[in-house]
């Protein structure tokens, strides 16, 4: 039976560490409501040096390849006894995003959910390699799972709470389509929130820092941000899930956002998925979620970035980006 909520074939990448491993319960616990299909994904790798040519490196070859069957044989016995859901599994080879990226739309795909990291102990400054460029390509959602310290074993993911952070801008509001299909399913809450900067008081001359704020128009801004939330939250509602505003006042977006991400929750968030210094400014605060959330963050790429990369062949331009925060 396919899933109703369009979530009917969700991936979780590993990569035989256990910290890769972490991902599944919140796959499981997405499956669960959405009677969706779970497919666990190992890339292959070959080694990167050849130290002695002739028969040895085949044959080292055929034992990596040997070793990652197994693990993936017995990953499928292991998961299956411990959370009683049927798994399958493919064991591909390639470069790791791109095989991944090229295997969700071959077999159509709806939904990726993995960790931040995974095999060995290198890190990039915001994310894992992997899942940064899984970030900036995905034509699907992508939910990231902050893995727990080193050896810990998976534990129970479920979340009654979808927290879905927004701007103004329409980019920001297409984390609500798939947000919206998985509160349905799940029978989750929805809570749009948004972060309102304090209007600092202007001095003469001007100074290069706030030595106040004004509080009248920071009370003008968060009524806005409010009758905006409530215009969407009332649509929301009107589809009969259940839906809550938050504007909540901080000088920084991401650490606001932080200190109301408690357990239980979800994230949903769009993001460019550009790179670079573009995604210094524009994606930061979909980043420092993604890095710092103790829940799992759901990552959309909105409809009208994935349609220019596919018909420049390069990332979207900034032009009408500008004003979006994440």
């Amino acid at each position: 039976m396919r899933s109703p909520s369009g979530f009917h074939t969700i991936l979780v990448p590993v990569d035989g560490s256990v910290a890769a491993e972490q991902a599944i319960p919140t796959a499981v616990a997405i499956a669960t409501c959405t009677r969706g299909r779970i497919k666990l994904v190992l890339v292959h790798q070959q080694p990167l040096f050849v130290l002695e040519p002739g028969e040895v490196y085949p044959r080292t070859l055929l034992a990596i390849e040997k070793a990652d069957r197994e693990y993936m044989t017995a990953l499928v016995k292991r998961m299956r006894a411990e959370t009683g859901w049927s798994f399958t599994s493919a064991l591909l080879r390639g470069p790791i995003a791109s095989t991944l990226a090229g295997y969700t739309r071959d077999i159509g795909a709806d939904l990726m959910v993995m960790t931040t990291h995974g095999h060995g102990g290198l890190r990039r400054a915001w994310l894992g390699s992997v899942s940064d460029a899984l970030v900036r390509s995905l034509d699907i959602p992508l939910i990231l799972v902050r893995p727990g310290e080193k050896g810990t074993k998976p534990q129970p993911s479920g979340f009654n709470e979808i927290v879905v952070p927004l701007d103004g801008s329409p980019l920001a509001e297409a984390a609500l389509e798939p947000a919206t299909a998985l509160a349905g399913a799940c029978s989750a809450e929805i809570t749009l929130v948004q972060v309102v900067r304090p209007v600092p008081l202007a001095t003469d001359p001007p100074l290069p820092f706030p030595t106040g704020y004004a509080d009248r128009e920071t009370q003008i801004q968060q009524e806005a941000a409010e009758d905006y939330l409530e215009d969407i939250a009332n649509r929301i509602r009107e589809s009969g899930l259940k839906a809550a505003v938050q504007v909540v006042i901080g000088d920084r977006v991401a650490d606001t956002l932080l200190d109301i991400l408690r357990p239980g929750r979800l994230a949903a968030i769009a993001t460019h998925g550009q790179g670079g210094l573009r995604r210094l400014v524009l994606g930061s605060v979909a980043d420092k979620l993604i890095r710092a959330a103790e829940v799992p963050v759901m990552v959309v790429r909105p409809r009208t970035v994935r349609r220019r990369t596919s018909r420049t062949g390069t990332k979207a331009g900034t032009r009408s980006l500008a004003s979006i925060a994440f």
